[in-house]
């Protein structure tokens, strides 16, 4: 789909009838750059493709304040109650190629102001047309299953990028846990799936309590714990669920709080090294954690470490018996008790009983015989020196550990330190309003932090409710054979039981898929946009259970707290590209790409990589900037590469009112 032209007519801030004309249609200069100030209408023009294609009133983003949307231009609104209260039509237009043929895609909102300056708007009338073929669909089912056919409506947003969702995915907290969870269930396109899976789990649970009604002794018993565990994991998933709700807000207010906070610009170092602190604050009592962890292993040579004292004193005295220095001998006594045996000497000289050389042999052969009675003593000692050197060894392992853990805790209580001052000097500024803030916000991420280990202990406590679960099956399974129960309703559980398990691994099965899918797309993206240092470093990309974004280094080790700033918003591009990608089913999109700020934070070598991949993956880009974002620099790198096409500028000339400039590209924009 290549959409060449989107027509306002009393849209948003569009008054009048104005419309944007996108590059990449007939020629290799795909870009688009729409220039202009928060406000001016950037977000407004992804918000008319999306009413026009789908006739969507709202966007995600406005989930906390639908009511005050208004899609028609509130001058016109006003205009029309000034004079002869008719009421506004809204419209968007878009003209459009798919499959080689020519369409127009039309919708319209009828809407009044009312006495009290309420906006009433409802949705009017939607039309496509095949411009090439010459016909007309008007019916609204019929032109929404079109749309779907070129870009299913679950995966729509994934074209759309904007700073804010950009950076919500660099952190690793639970807002970027629901995109990425969310995201993967609509790339999964499974909703009947679902919809059956909620159905048998329904079934299974009421043909449990039946199958327990008419069953007694040790299986009725079991029967009523298995139906607890499940009442029990439901509960928890729901605990889960609210406190994920309550951890999203918290996270939502605590940037809230931390942009009004860096309005005080005599304090924003200090916020700026606050936030960074509070980051190392969490990487640092991760490293604790793991340093507690190691610890652990040391459970079970603990209580030898306890006999190293007692293994050396067994030592001492087996060397004391064995007389180890004064009896060491290399002759055998097989050898010696020939020489008497012959009578001989190992010179050759013959011996005589009771003479001084046979006494000689005989001591040895006492010796020898002694040596013999001690091997197993030795053998012993040998043990003992081994097991003394294995527990040597642990030891000194146990105190490095021992140091490592001391020593994190030493750098966990100096940051704890340093947040608490910078806590306590933001407070203490004089500033009204920022002390009154900064304790506002110093509660919320008390509060993260302990919704955070909430929802991990919740995690925890499901995991053992699903290991208690199987638990309780195999129980059951040996008990229904002795128990001699009602066979049809046992008949019936079992059948439940098996479509409610192989549903379940359906749906793992196909998001394992999505996942392998999305984590290699994403790290081929990755390495795209990365510079060589970063590539050095980051060889993988990851997707937890807990649906957290990993990044894994050359030795396939945890590599996120390590990475910087900008390389986050690279690997957040990275992903959301791979979710468009993944969504079209192909890795060149062919899909338009909304991109809102996206360079934030990027260094120029990453926007250098990222003019030069983006244009490789998609069929249209539309850029949608601030002159703070888009300057000399990057106009020059544009032009550089070749690949600009159109450049526009939403110029506000009056409240309500923006005006859609086209510029020629190679003249500045105050021109």
């Amino acid at each position: 789909m290549l959409i060449q032209k989107i027509t306002f007519h009393h849209f948003r801030q569009f008054y009048d009838t104005q419309s944007i004309t996108f590059a990449g249609v007939d020629n290799e200069r795909l870009v688009t750059v729409i220039l202009g100030e928060n406000g001016r209408g950037k977000t407004g023009i992804y918000r008319g493709l999306l009413f026009g294609l789908y006739g969507d009133m709202y966007l995600d983003q406005d989930a906390d304040g639908k009511d005050d949307i208004v899609l028609t231009n509130t001058k016109a609104l006003q205009e029309d109650y000034d004079g002869e209260k008719k009421g506004v039509t809204c419209t968007v237009t878009i003209d459009f190629l798919h499959n080689q043929n020519e369409f127009s895609i039309s919708r319209s909102i009828f809407a009044v102001q009312n006495d009290k300056g309420e906006k009433i708007e409802r949705l009017h009338a939607a039309e496509l047309k095949d411009v090439t073929n010459e016909s007309v669909i008007a019916d609204k089912e019929e032109i929404q299953q079109f749309v779907n056919e070129i870009l299913d409506e679950r995966v729509k947003n994934y074209f759309f990028f904007d700073g804010e969702r950009i950076e919500r995915l660099t952190r690793a907290s639970e807002q970027q846990r629901k995109e990425i969870a969310k995201g993967i269930k609509n790339l999964l396109k499974i909703d009947d799936l679902l919809k059956s899976q909620e159905v048998l789990q329904v079934l299974d649970k009421q043909v449990l309590k039946e199958l327990q009604k008419h069953s007694s002794g040790d299986y009725q018993k079991k029967l009523k714990e298995k139906l607890e565990n499940d009442e029990a994991k439901e509960k928890t998933k729901l605990e889960l669920e609210t406190t994920g709700v309550q951890l999203d807000n918290a996270e939502q207010r605590l940037d809230h709080l931390t942009t009004q906070l860096e309005q005080f610009q005599e304090e924003a170092q200090k916020i700026k090294e606050l936030k960074q602190q509070e980051e190392l604050l969490q990487t640092k009592q991760m490293e604790q954690r793991a340093a507690m962890q190691h610890l652990v292993g040391f459970n079970n040579t603990l209580s030898l470490l306890l006999a190293k004292d007692i293994l050396h004193s067994v030592k001492t005295k087996l060397e004391i018996v064995l007389d180890y220095q004064t009896e060491k001998m290399d002759i055998g006594l097989e050898f010696i008790q020939n020489l008497l045996s012959d009578l001989k000497c190992m010179c050759g000289t013959a011996l005589q009983e009771g003479s001084k050389e046979y006494e000689s042999i005989m001591k040895l052969e006492k010796i020898a015989i002694r040596n013999v009675e001690k091997k197993v003593f030795y053998e012993l000692l040998t043990k003992v020196i081994q097991l003394i050197g294995f527990l040597e060894d642990k030891e000194n392992d146990l105190k490095y550990k021992l140091d490592e853990v001391s020593k994190k805790e030493h750098e966990l209580e100096n940051i704890r330190q340093q947040v608490e001052s910078l806590n306590k000097q933001l407070s203490d500024t004089g500033i009204e309003d920022l002390a009154t803030l900064n304790k506002e916000r110093n509660n919320v991420h008390e509060q993260q932090v302990k919704l955070d280990v909430h929802m991990k202990q919740l995690r925890e406590n499901i995991e053992e409710l699903e290991r208690k679960e199987e638990q309780l099956e195999l129980a059951l399974r040996d008990l229904k054979v002795k128990s001699g129960v009602h066979a049809k309703h046992a008949k019936k559980k079992e059948e439940t039981g098996k479509a409610v398990k192989a549903i379940n691994q359906m749906i793992k099965e196909f998001e394992k898929i999505i996942i392998a899918d999305l984590e290699k797309v994403t790290t081929d993206n990755l390495q795209q946009l990365l510079d060589d240092s970063g590539n050095m470093n980051i060889q993988e990309v990851r997707i937890k259970k807990d649906y957290s974004l990993e990044v894994l280094n050359s030795y396939g080790h945890s590599f996120l707290a390590n990475i910087s700033q900008g390389q986050r918003q690279v690997l957040s591009l990275s992903f959301i590209t791979a979710l468009a990608q993944v969504a079209g089913g192909h890795a060149s999109l062919e899909m338009p790409l909304f991109m809102d700020t996206p360079f934030g934070r990027l260094s120029s070598k990453h926007e250098l990589n990222l003019l030069s991949f983006l244009p490789e993956v998609c069929s249209q880009w539309i850029l949608l900037v601030t002159d703070r974002e888009f300057g000399d620099r990057e106009r020059a790198m544009f032009l550089e590469k070749g690949c600009w096409g159109k450049y526009y500028e939403l110029r506000s000339v009056e409240p309500s009112v923006t005006k859609i400039i086209e510029h020629p590209m190679f003249v500045p924009q105050n021109s």
